[in-house]
């Protein structure tokens, strides 16, 4: 799917939606014109698994169950009328035609829906290939650090922007791997992670560096008072979180933080300014 093709879906979307919003609407006045209390709610009833199956097996299971809705109502109607002698009214008529048309409108937005999702999940699965994003942890990787640290030095460079890089990393991992269980180190991974990027502003970038020795690292064009106090923002917001954690608020650990800013004589590429960044985190006790 191309990026018209996106597009297209998602307007598709967006319009099978607002129709089956006028239908339902539309479904509603009928109802009360009609007045007959117990078979529109039978009739309803019947609509809403219909629907159900349209969404949940598709456009033609959903439109064969409303071709099977249509005939039941007219045999049932026809054993009414000619059987028991008793007449209903041309109103209900709106029952043969609306179900299907919600329907239609719901397979269509349902459709749509779909292949953007698929599409969304066949792009991230090409970003994580290509190194872009950690699948675990929804943060950019080393790969693309290296490659937006460089924006930022062009940046200190050109316009005398500080730049600073923030590391994290848990505080006796190794001994604490060693307790969890592999879904509660996931967990604590995802907390970090999720902290880091609610934290971080629109101009600060977060990665995931290190799985193994797990490693976290933001980049800012702030001076180091303000990475400071960015760090301790981190760090409680990380401890709130932990301790409002079900699986996590046992766990008697937290972050060890370094800090590195951006030096042209001494550092010649990102990568020494990450080093840099690690190295700062063993002095944090």
């Amino acid at each position: 799917m191309n990026i018209d093709d996106r597009g297209r879906a998602s307007i598709q979307a967006d319009i099978g939606f607002v129709i089956f919003l006028t239908l339902m609407s539309l479904t509603t006045i009928f109802v009360d014109i009609s007045g007959n209390l117990l078979w529109n709610a039978v009739y309803l009833g019947i609509t809403v698994v219909v629907m159900l199956i349209t969404y949940f097996y598709g456009f033609i299971p959903g439109m064969l169950s409303n071709l099977l809705f249509i005939f039941c109502q007219i045999v049932s109607t026809a054993y009414i009328n000619l059987y028991l002698h008793q007449a209903i009214a041309l109103k209900m008529t709106f029952w043969l035609i609306l179900p299907g048309l919600l329907s239609g409108a719901l397979a269509m937005m349902t459709q749509r829906q779909q292949q953007l999702q698929v599409y969304n999940h066949q792009l991230r699965n090409r970003l994580t290939e290509q190194g872009a994003f950690d699948a675990q942890t929804n943060l950019r990787t080393l790969v693309a650090f290296t490659m937006d640290a460089r924006v930022y030095i062009e940046n200190h460079r050109r316009f005398d922007l500080p730049v600073t890089m923030l590391v994290f990393r848990i505080r006796y991992y190794a001994e604490l791997q060693r307790m969890l269980s592999p879904e509660q180190n996931q967990t604590l991974l995802r907390v970090i992670s999720d902290t880091l990027t609610t934290v971080a502003a629109d101009n600060n970038l977060s990665y995931f560096l290190d799985q193994e020795d797990p490693t976290w690292g933001m980049m800012l064009h702030s001076d180091e008072g303000q990475a400071e106090q960015l760090i301790a923002q981190i760090k409680t917001n990380f401890l709130n979180e932990l301790r409002s954690h079900h699986q996590l608020k046992q766990l008697d650990t937290s972050l060890t933080a370094g800090l590195a800013s951006w030096n042209a004589t001494t550092m010649d590429s990102p990568y020494d300014l990450m080093k840099q960044g690690i190295r700062e985190t063993e002095y944090d006790v």
